[in-house]
């Protein structure tokens, strides 16, 4: 009897989990069907697969195939590369040179050369060790500590590390739209990048114009750039709408949209020639710090041989690969895209750079590249292409190749990270804690992509993408929330 009982407790047990796992799958296929019959998504592409990572096995998808815009989980291929490509401790490197010579009395008839290396957190105050301040006083430092108090001579810098001996630079891809590469998020790949290449401007707007700006670090006066408003007057009770609009290598802005009377604005905008910046501020620091440079534009007959005085390392790559996937920042993203290929090849251009990321997809990871396109690494183009179902081959590769490349992805309700507000109405902490996701997005574009380890322990990949969508993202955003819920609970 006792036998019997156990048996049945058994066999009860076991339809229980089967129930409940048939119920999760249903859920998950209702939703789909929600989705795709959704009047919100009519005309619109809409395409998911989940693949298991460790067998490789489909678990669930619809419209595999589908070539769709990526936008910004293009960034996962391009980090996902970086680990690989460049190493888990790689760093950037700025370094500092001195030519001429060094007399008695601590004066350097010689120039000051500062050679970027292309890294992207130089400057940023997102990487305590690398912001500006610390930056320029271990510059001071190390004049000090060389005996030199006075510069006779010119400082020069060399932001010429991508663009090599190419008679123009390539700071963005040809294909990035207007309205992006005036902004922040499209500011372009420099050879010394300062900041993050963005500057603020202060907007306040009378009942008249919006035509009060001032700019702010890491601008000046001598460095000022032209700044034109075409600013709307709307009602007072509306919300700003305002971009900045300018061109690589100009020092002109235009400012236009929408803002009430009496409303002020901070617009960050592209920096577009940080060197200069760059420069600026470190002569301003050495000044203040007693060191004095005169500001020579004549070519002296100085020792030609240059010394090396320092070099400024970036924080490790896996540092800069997991605040380039949390803040969706572009910089980083084309900077590790290019630097790839430029350690590989000794070429950088986004042609190039490219060519060496589907080299490293076809021969490293062994995918099939014939139904994509990838033209830069941040996903700002459009006119990159892939499908859910390459999305999840190559996740699943890269995770075999790079176990804990998952961590550099983060889960919803992460501080500081694009997916802080991502499913803040589903409750379950611990759901959250096995999601690790990179969303994308733009105008017509919701887009995520990564890994999801479901109740069984299993890693799932995971990618989903909607395209050409004409509703709001907000008014979308929660539906693929409850699709990722259901994913996790599998």
């Amino acid at each position: 009897m006792r036998l019997k009982l156990i048996f049945l407790l058994a066999f009860f047990a076991l339809s229980k989990g089967l129930t409940s796992q048939i119920s999760a799958e249903k859920r998950l296929s209702d939703c789909v069907n929600t989705i795709i019959n959704d009047t919100d998504l009519k005309g619109a592409f809409f395409g998911i697969k989940l693949v298991d990572c460790d067998t490789g096995k489909t678990i669930f998808e619809h419209n595999p195939e589908l070539k769709m815009i990526p936008a910004s989980i293009q960034k996962v291929i391009t980090t996902g590369a970086g680990f690989s490509g460049l190493g888990d401790g790689y760093t950037f490197k700025t370094s500092v040179y001195r030519d001429g010579t060094l007399a008695a009395d601590s004066v350097l008839d010689g120039n000051l050369y500062i050679v970027g290396g292309g890294d992207p957190s130089l400057g940023s105050e997102n990487f305590p060790e690398a912001a500006s301040g610390i930056i320029f006083d271990r510059i001071v430092y190390e004049l000090k500590n060389a005996g030199i108090a006075k510069i006779n001579g010119k400082i020069t810098v060399d932001d010429s590390y991508f663009d090599g001996n190419r008679s123009t630079s390539e700071t963005v891809h040809s294909s990035w739209e207007w309205e992006d590469i005036g902004s922040y998020y499209g500011t372009g790949v420099h050879g010394l990048n300062f900041c993050e290449n963005f500057f603020t401007a202060n907007i306040s707007c009378n009942e008249h114009a919006g035509n009060v700006i001032t700019p702010e670090y890491p601008y000046s006066e001598i460095v000022m750039p032209s700044i034109e408003t075409d600013i709307t007057i709307i009602h007072k009770d509306s919300l700003p709408n305002v971009a900045s609009f300018s061109s690589p290598e100009t020092n002109r802005y235009i400012i236009r949209g929408e803002m009430p009377a009496g409303k002020d604005v901070e617009l960050d905008c592209a920096l577009q020639n940080p060197s200069a910046a760059f420069e600026f501020w470190l002569r301003n620091h050495l000044s203040l710090n007693g060191i004095i440079a005169i500001y020579n534009t004549v070519d002296s007959a100085f020792d030609s041989e240059k010394h090396l005085l320092m070099e400024i390392e970036s924080p490790p790559y896996r540092e800069l690969a997991k605040f380039t996937n949390y803040v969706s920042n572009n910089l980083f993203a084309d900077v590790i895209f290019k630097n790839i290929s430029k350690e590989k090849t000794g070429e950088a251009s986004f042609s190039k750079s490219a060519k060496n990321m589907n080299d490293f997809l076809n021969n490293t990871l062994n995918l099939n590249t014939q139904n994509i396109r990838i033209v830069d690494g941040s996903g700002l183009s459009r006119h990159n292409l892939t499908t859910p179902e390459f999305m999840c081959e190559y996740l699943r590769a890269v995770k075999l190749h790079i176990p804990d490349f998952h961590l550099s992805l983060p889960s919803p309700g992460t501080d500081k990270s694009t997916l802080k507000y991502f499913m803040t109405s589903y409750s379950n902490k611990k759901n959250k804690e096995r999601i690790f996701l990179k969303s994308g997005s733009m105008t017509g574009v919701l887009n995520y992509a990564g890994y999801i380890i479901n109740k069984k322990g299993e890693t799932v990949c995971v990618a989903i993408m909607t395209n050409n969508f004409l509703c709001k993202t907000k008014e979308l955003r929660p539906k693929l929330e409850r699709l990722v819920y259901l994913i996790s609970e599998l």
